[in-house]
C-alpha cells in the first residue's frame, strides 16, 4: 500500500470522526435548547465564569492569579510585561531585542514567538488556544492587551488545557460590557520613539452588553534597526437570558515587527549596534469566537464553543552564508543572503462541554466531560537570494530569489475527549482527577515534488490527579499528579536531518519522524495565611520524556530539531504577599534546577570543548541553556494618599548557559545574572483623569538576558566582515537587556 494510499485513509478516518463528533455536539446543543423552552420553571440568569468560557475547565486552586482590578489598576503596558511583573517566577527575554517580541519563561518552559525555542506553556484566550499550529509560537503582539479582563496561570502539566501543557497553561479572559461599563481613552509617551493610543468602550442595554477595545502603538526600539508598529481591535457581544449566554468575539492584529540579531559579547561596550540587518516581520489575525452556555437544570450545564482563526505572517531576514569558501562571491557563492517567506495558518475548531453539580453520599460532586476539536490548514513558502554587505552590516540582494525554494502545505487535527472530576470528600479534604485523550495527526505536502512530504500521528491519554486539604482557614496543603502531551510540529518534522539543518524560519529540507514529547509532573505545596501576610510554598518536579530541543550549527542561523532522552525540571518556590490599607508587597524566590537526564553527542562547533568533528558530549546532569537557576522579585505599593499611589520592583536574574553550551563547559562561561529595578507612580486627578508614569530599569544598567555559542565573522579592523573564514571567531553571543525607560500615560474615564 502506498504512503499516498495510507495518508488518504488517516484523512477519512479522521474527517470521520470529526464530522461524527461535531454531529453529536450540535444534536446535544439543539437538545439543551429545546430542554429549556420546554421548561415550565424560568431558569436563572448564567453567570458565566471563566469554567464556562473554557469548557469548564477550571484552573486548580492556588494557581496564579492577575485579578481584573489589578489590570486596570497598572498601566497600558504590553501584556507579556504585566504577566512578568505580576506573576510569580515569570521572566522575559528579548532575543529579538524588541519589547513586542518576548519569550514568557516560566520554571524552565517558555511561549515564545520565535521558531526554535522549546515551547513549553500553553496559552488559551476566552478557551480558544492560540498557540501557531505551525510551531507552537505564542504572537504575543496580536493579544489586545488593553482587553483582558484577568490572566490565570496553571503552574504545571494539567493535560485538560490541551497539547503542549508541559510546564503549564496561560488562561486569558477577556472583559465585557459589564465588567467594564463606559469608556476609558488614553495616549502615552515616552522612551524609545514610544507613542501609544488606546481606547475601550463597554455598555449594558437590557439582556445585551457590548465591548470595544483598540490599541495602537508605535516606536522605534531600544536596539537599532527595531523600528516596530502594532494595531489591534478587539470587539464583543453578549446576551444573557432566560439561563443562556451567548457571546461573539473578533480579534484584529497587525504588526509590523523588526528584529535585532544578538551581538559577540566583547561588543557590548557598544551595546546599540548591529550584527547583521535587516530582519523583520509582518503579521495579521483575524479571530472570530463565539460560544453559547445552557443551564438545563439548577444542576447541569451545556456549553459550546466555535472559533475561526487566520493568521498571516511575512517575513524578511537577513544571514551571513556559513558555508562561504573565501573565494570571489559568486551567487552560487555569495558571503550572505537574504530570505523572504510567507505564513498562512487558518485554524478552526469546536468545543463541547457538559458539566454536572450534585451531591452523592453528602460530598459535593462536580463533573465535567468535553469534546475538542480542532483543524488547522498551513501554506509556507520561502526563497532565497545571494547577497553582500554594505558597511553598516546590512545584507544587499545581488541575484533573484530563486534558491533554496520552498513550498509546504500542511493538514493538522486534533480531536480530543477530556473528563474532569472535583469531589469534596469532607469539609477540609477535596479531591480532583482528570484526563484528556489526544489523537493528533500532522499531513504534510512538499508543493515542489521534495522531500517534506509525510504523515504523522500521535495518541496518548494523559491522566492528573490531585488532593487538596485546608485542615484551617489559615492552612491549606495540596499534591497533584499530572502528564501533558506535546506533539512535534510541522516546522520541526521538515527540520529534524542532522545531514540537511534548516535555517529558521525557513529552508525547510526533510521530514524525519519525531517522537511526542511527555510530561510527568508532581507538585506539593502548602499556603498559610497569617496576620496580614499569605505564605506559599512549592516544589515541582517535571520529568520530560523525548524532549525537542533545536540544535545550533556554526552560524547560529543553520540548525534541527531532535529528541533528547529526558530532561529533569525541579523548580522550589517561595511566594510571600502581604499588605494593609495603605501598603501592598510581595516577594518571590525561586530555584529552578533544569538538567539534562540523559547523555547525548551534539554538534557544537564554536564550543572549545568540541572535538575534531565539532561534537560536545553532554552528561546526565548537565544544565539546560538559558534558564537562570535562581530569579527572585519584590514589589511593593504604597497609596500615602487616595489619589498617589507609588510603586517598585526589583528583578535579580543568575547566571545561565548559553545555547550551544549544553555540556557546560565551553571557556566563555556563563551568560553573567542581572538585577534591575523598575519604578512608577500614577496619580488620579479627579474621578474622570489618571496620569501614570513608568520608569524601567532605573539606573539604566547594562545586561543580557539571553545566549549562545556561534562564530563572529567581523573580525577584521573596525569590525569589518573578514572575506577569509579561517579568520573567523567562535564566541558567546548575547541579547542586550533594554536600557532605561521612561513613560508617560495619561488617560480619561467615565461611566
Amino acid at each position: 500500500m502506498t504512503a499516498r494510499k495510507v495518508g488518504a485513509r488517516r484523512r477519512l478516518r479522521s474527517t470521520s470522526r470529526a464530522r461524527a463528533i461535531a454531529a453529536f455536539s450540535w444534536v446535544a446543543l439543539a437538545a439543551a435548547h429545546a430542554h429549556a423552552a420546554s421548561s415550565d420553571v424560568e431558569l436563572p440568569t448564567v453567570t458565566v465564569s471563566s469554567e464556562a468560557v473554557s469548557g469548564f475547565r477550571t484552573p486548580p486552586r492556588h494557581s496564579y492569579r492577575i485579578a481584573g482590578q489589578t489590570l486596570r489598576a497598572s498601566p497600558e503596558s504590553p501584556l507579556p510585561d504585566a504577566m512578568a511583573a505580576q506573576l510569580p517566577g515569570a521572566a522575559l527575554t528579548h532575543e529579538q531585542g524588541n519589547d513586542l517580541q518576548p519569550t514568557l519563561r516560566f520554571g524552565g518552559f517558555a511561549a515564545s514567538p520565535l521558531l526554535g525555542t522549546p515551547q513549553g506553556l500553553s496559552v488559551l484566550q476566552d478557551g480558544v488556544r492560540i498557540n501557531e499550529p505551525f510551531g507552537d509560537t505564542v504572537n504575543w503582539d496580536l493579544v489586545p492587551t488593553n482587553a483582558i479582563r484577568s490572566i490565570a496561570l496553571v503552574p504545571f502539566a494539567d493535560p485538560v488545557f490541551g497539547l503542549n501543557t508541559l510546564g503549564g497553561a496561560v488562561l486569558l479572559r477577556t472583559l465585557d460590557g459589564r465588567a467594564a461599563p463606559g469608556g476609558r481613552v488614553g495616549f502615552e509617551v515616552g522612551s524609545y520613539g514610544r507613542t501609544v493610543e488606546h481606547a475601550r468602550f463597554g455598555s449594558v442595554a437590557g439582556d445585551w452588553n457590548t465591548f470595544v477595545a483598540v490599541r495602537n502603538t508605535r516606536e522605534d526600539g531600544f536596539a537599532p534597526d527595531t523600528a516596530s508598529s502594532n494595531r489591534t481591535l478587539f470587539a464583543k457581544a453578549e446576551r444573557d437570558s432566560r439561563g443562556n449566554h451567548l457571546d461573539l468575539s473578533y480579534t484584529f492584529g497587525q504588526s509590523h515587527l523588526a528584529g535585532a540579531q544578538t551581538l559577540p559579547r566583547a561588543w557590548m561596550n557598544t551595546p546599540r549596534v548591529v550584527y547583521t540587518a535587516p530582519d523583520t516581520i509582518d503579521n495579521q489575525l483575524n479571530f472570530f469566537n463565539l460560544g453559547d452556555t445552557q443551564r438545563l437544570s439548577p444542576r447541569w450545564q451545556l456549553t459550546a464553543r466555535v472559533y475561526l482563526r487566520n493568521s498571516d505572517q511575512n517575513g524578511f531576514n537577513s544571514n551571513l552564508n556559513g558555508s562561504y569558501s573565501g573565494s570571489v562571491p559568486t551567487l552560487a557563492d555569495p558571503v550572505a543572503n537574504n530570505a523572504v517567506d510567507s505564513l498562512h495558518q487558518r485554524g478552526r475548531g469546536l468545543t463541547l462541554a457538559a458539566r454536572n453539580d450534585t451531591v452523592l453520599h453528602g460530598m459535593r460532586s462536580v463533573a465535567t466531560v468535553g469534546i475538542d476539536v480542532d483543524r488547522a490548514d498551513i501554506g509556507f513558502t520561502q526563497a532565497q537570494q545571494a547577497a553582500t554587505l554594505s558597511a553598516t552590516r546590512t545584507t544587499v540582494g545581488i541575484g533573484p530569489f530563486n534558491q533554496a525554494r520552498v513550498d509546504l502545505g500542511d493538514r493538522s487535527s486534533d480531536q480530543a475527549l477530556y473528563l474532569t472530576e472535583r469531589l469534596s470528600a469532607t469539609r477540609w479534604a477535596d479531591l480532583s482527577a482528570g484526563g484528556r485523550l489526544d489523537d493528533a495527526s500532522i499531513d504534510l505536502q512538499d508543493r515542489l515534488g521534495g522531500a517534506l512530504g509525510g504523515s504523522h500521528h500521535y495518541t496518548r491519554f494523559n491522566p492528573s490527579v490531585g488532593v487538596d486539604l485546608h485542615p484551617t482557614h489559615r492552612a491549606s496543603y495540596y499534591l497533584r499528579y499530572a502528564q501533558g502531551m506535546r506533539v512535534p510540529m510541522p516546522v520541526e518534522l521538515t527540520c529534524a536531518s542532522p545531514a540537511a539543518p534548516c535555517t529558521l524560519p525557513n529552508v525547510l529540507v526533510a521530514d524525519p519522524n519525531l517522537r511526542p514529547v511527555i510530561a510527568h509532573t508532581a507538585q506539593a505545596g502548602a499556603v498559610w495565611r497569617l496576620r496580614g501576610m499569605r505564605v506559599r510554598l512549592s516544589y515541582t518536579h517535571t520529568q520530560l520524556d523525548d524532549a525537542l530541543q533545536f540544535v545550533s550549527l556554526a552560524n547560529m542561523t543553520q540548525g534541527y530539531f531532535t529528541n533528547i532522552a529526558q530532561e529533569l525540571f525541579r523548580t522550589a518556590r517561595l511566594d510571600v504577599l502581604g499588605g494593609s490599607a495603605q501598603w501592598q508587597w510581595s516577594a518571590s524566590l525561586s530555584h529552578t534546577l533544569a538538567t539534562y537526564a540523559s547523555g547525548f553527542l551534539e554538534p557544537s562547533p564554536n564550543n572549545s570543548t568540541a572535538d575534531a568533528s565539532g561534537n560536545i558530549q553532554v552528561r546526565p546532569g548537565d544544565r539546560l541553556p538559558n534558564i537562570p537557576a535562581w530569579t527572585a522579585t519584590l514589589s511593593a505599593q504604597f497609596r500615602p494618599t487616595r489619589r498617589w499611589m507609588l510603586r517598585g520592583q526589583i528583578e535579580a536574574f543568575s547566571q545561565r548557559y548559553a545555547q550551544g553550551d549544553e555540556n557546560n563547559r565551553d571557556a566563555n562561561g556563563t551568560v553573567p545574572g542581572y538585577a534591575v529595578v523598575n519604578a512608577g507612580a500614577g496619580y488620579r486627578v479627579d474621578r474622570h483623569w489618571r496620569v501614570d508614569l513608568s520608569v524601567d530599569n532605573v539606573f539604566n544598567r547594562v545586561y543580557t538576558d539571553f545566549g549562545q555559542l556561534g562564530s563572529n565573522a567581523f573580525t577584521g579592523p573596525d569590525r569589518a566582515f573578514s572575506n577569509q573564514p579561517a579568520t573567523w571567531q567562535a564566541a558567546q553571543f548575547v541579547a542586550p537587556g533594554a536600557p532605561r525607560g521612561v513613560w508617560l500615560d495619561a488617560s480619561y474615564s467615565w461611566l
